[in-house]
């Protein structure tokens, strides 16, 4: 019988019959992993190289900057492809982990943050260690009703006691954020491929982000948030300039402005009011 939330305790509710922003699907299969990933394999997470790093600006609405603290998890929704089966197991799981978004102001007031890839992230239990192996993550939407990310990468789990993995994988989640009194609610869905890059499951999970620490601006990312910004301008001024040159008026018929990623070197270490629908800026600086 699946676990109810504890007395007094409210489940968040359900997602809705559109999970994420329309067009927006899993993958069918992936890339298979590299032999070095598979089950069996010594592992060792501070030799792994995990390639070049690029930092992805995105601007993001109010309510969704800040330190944000999960401690329960709805799982809404389960799919077995082996076995061809689908649950709707609305169990309550008890988790405890924190997430940070935003990390600059420009000089409009508003919130940019850092998409930094690739990155690795580990989850820990008595006997193994599962590392998440993020290479890809993008933000699909970023607006005034939701904000949409998609990451993918291997997750490996790694037995303590002798460092070879037990069980390889490749996940890939599409997470959808919405605004809520208390924070931010989360609906996610997590799809997880074999070795061969082949469908083994899918999970769906809703969990509510209470807001423990607002937005402050984060120094160890000024640098390269000045270096965007004034890419960014440069770009702003050669369109003007060739606008002039051409002698268009107005914007109608000039080429999108794109704010191209930047490799550089891994970091160390009020109420949203109510508005029109507004989409924010993300790499795009002609505005």
């Amino acid at each position: 019988m699946p676990a109810q939330p504890a007395q007094g305790e409210s489940a968040p509710a359900a997602p809705g019959p559109t999970l994420l922003k329309a067009g927006v699907e899993h993958s069918e299969t992936v890339q298979p992993l590299e032999p070095a990933l598979m089950p069996g394999q010594r592992f060792n997470a501070n030799a792994i190289s995990m390639g070049a790093v690029v930092d992805d600006w995105i601007c993001i609405p109010p309510w969704f900057a800040g330190t944000f603290q999960v401690d329960r998890s709805l799982v809404v929704e389960f799919v077995d492809y082996r076995t061809r089966t689908q649950l709707t197991p609305n169990r309550m799981e008890k988790i405890y982990r924190t997430f940070h978004y935003g990390h600059q102001l420009d000089s409009s007031g508003r919130v940019w943050h850092l998409n930094r890839t690739p990155y690795r992230n580990s989850i820990e239990s008595v006997r193994s260690v599962q590392y998440n192996l993020i290479r890809k993550s993008r933000f699909l939407h970023s607006g005034n009703d939701s904000v949409v990310e998609t990451a993918t990468g291997p997750a490996l789990v790694v037995a303590k006691e002798t460092g070879v993995i037990a069980r390889s994988t490749t996940i890939e989640t599409l997470g959808r954020f919405e605004p809520d009194a208390n924070g931010i609610r989360k609906t996610t869905s997590i799809k997880g491929f074999n070795a061969a890059g082949m469908p083994e499951d899918l999970i769906v999970r809703v969990e509510q982000g209470t807001m423990i620490e607002p937005f402050a601006p984060d120094p160890s990312t000024a640098a390269s948030f000045a270096r965007f910004m004034a890419e960014r301008q440069a770009q702003r001024q050669q369109y003007q300039q060739m606008r002039e040159a051409q002698g268009m008026q107005g914007t109608q018929s000039m080429p999108q402005m794109q704010g191209a990623p930047m490799q550089v070197a891994p970091m160390q270490g009020q109420p949203l009011q109510q508005a029109p629908q507004q989409n924010y800026p993300m790499q795009v600086p002609g505005y």
